[in-house]
């Protein structure tokens, strides 16, 4: 089976937010073949990185721009270069920002992009995407050489490549593996000749794109790593922004229901005591003292077939289905993410 995308109007408004914040800025080559001035400024010490040629005052008209087309709150300027895309749950975030990434090398030459995801779950789904959209993309882009993966500590050959290829090179991390100064990534390596990993990448000076920021860079550590990354920009994908920086792009609940691209959910009040006949979740505590885990309680069948509500640790990537006592109420239920930001305290399914 063969899946097909078909291109949808919101998306391509999305995807036009981000592009349009670079007008005016002149298509970069990677290669060498043409000397060129501008050309060689691509080329750093330790790598080939992203270069940008509109000043700051252009950024921001731009981005004024963007935000009055789609009557959005104007924003002062965009000093700080982060900018919001408010997204409903559902409606394709990760294939937009993907799109993003191959219209911004088609338009203005960028190649090198990180994304950065709260979770190894979501890290792992997003990296699926990829692989999903993998010949849908190379047909809309003339198979343009693109290279995605997951960043692997055991593996900073790939780090290396990220850095000196000419190609689009698209690197996806959770922010656990670079946000404290102990990560290898932060560690100088012989391999690297005597240079940290981190430093090929801040030398790239990449486009970073944040999958789920409220879950991402929500303690100051947190906000620290991304800004070690040297970003070019910071592009701030979700559906519940906890700070909405520079917003470029806003599809709400209610745009999504209106356009038939979400079902509306109704809520009963009616609840039986003692009654299991409805999948229950209750969220009771969360950590992080020893990787993400959450205490959940919810109903559980035991081996004798009965039903009891119970509490159970959860942590990212497990299934419901297998921790209720494969119950079918709760199949296609599982952890894909776990917050632990005081007053903020969640999880995601």
């Amino acid at each position: 089976m063969k899946l097909k995308f078909k291109n949808q109007d919101f998306q391509t408004d999305a995807v036009n937010a981000v592009v349009n914040l670079f007008a005016g800025q002149e298509k970069t080559h990677s290669t060498f073949s043409v000397v060129e001035e501008k050309q060689i400024s691509l080329m750093n010490d330790l790598g080939i990185g992203n270069a940008l040629y509109i000043d700051e005052k252009a950024i921001s008209d731009n981005m004024n721009a963007v935000q009055k087309r789609n009557k959005l709150p104007m924003s002062p300027d965009a000093t700080d270069m982060h900018f919001c895309i408010e997204m409903e749950t559902g409606t394709g975030k990760t294939y937009v920002y993907t799109k993003t990434i191959f219209e911004l090398n088609r338009k203005y030459g960028f190649t090198k992009f990180i994304i950065v995801v709260p979770s190894v779950a979501i890290r792992e789904g997003v990296y699926k995407s990829f692989e999903i959209t993998k010949e849908h993309f190379g047909l809309q882009y003339d198979n343009v050489p693109c290279r995605y993966f997951i960043y692997n500590s055991a593996k900073l050959s790939d780090v290396r490549q990220f850095a000196t290829s000419a190609n689009i090179e698209i690197m996806i991390i959770n922010i656990d593996a670079f946000k404290k100064a102990e990560n290898i990534i932060n560690q100088a390596q012989d391999k690297l000749n005597g240079e940290t990993a981190m430093r090929y990448i801040q030398d790239t000076h990449p486009i970073v794109i944040i999958d789920e920021p409220q879950s991402v860079d929500n303690t100051v550590k947190a906000k620290e790593a991304i800004a070690s990354l040297n970003p070019l920009c910071v592009l701030r994908y979700s559906a519940t922004h906890r700070e909405k920086i520079n917003l470029l792009y806003r599809l709400t609940p209610v745009d999504a229901y209106q356009m038939g691209l979400v079902k509306q959910i109704s809520v009963s009040s009616n609840q039986v005591s003692g009654g299991f006949n409805q999948p229950y979740v209750r969220l009771v505590s969360v950590s992080n003292d020893k990787g993400f885990r959450a205490k959940v309680e919810m109903d559980v069948r035991g081996k004798d077939g009965t039903v009891s509500r119970k509490t159970v640790t959860v942590k990212p990537g497990d299934d419901l289905f297998l921790l209720s006592g494969e119950r079918e109420l709760y199949e296609g239920y599982s952890i894909a993410g776990i917050d632990c930001t005081p007053e903020y305290e969640h999880i995601e399914f």
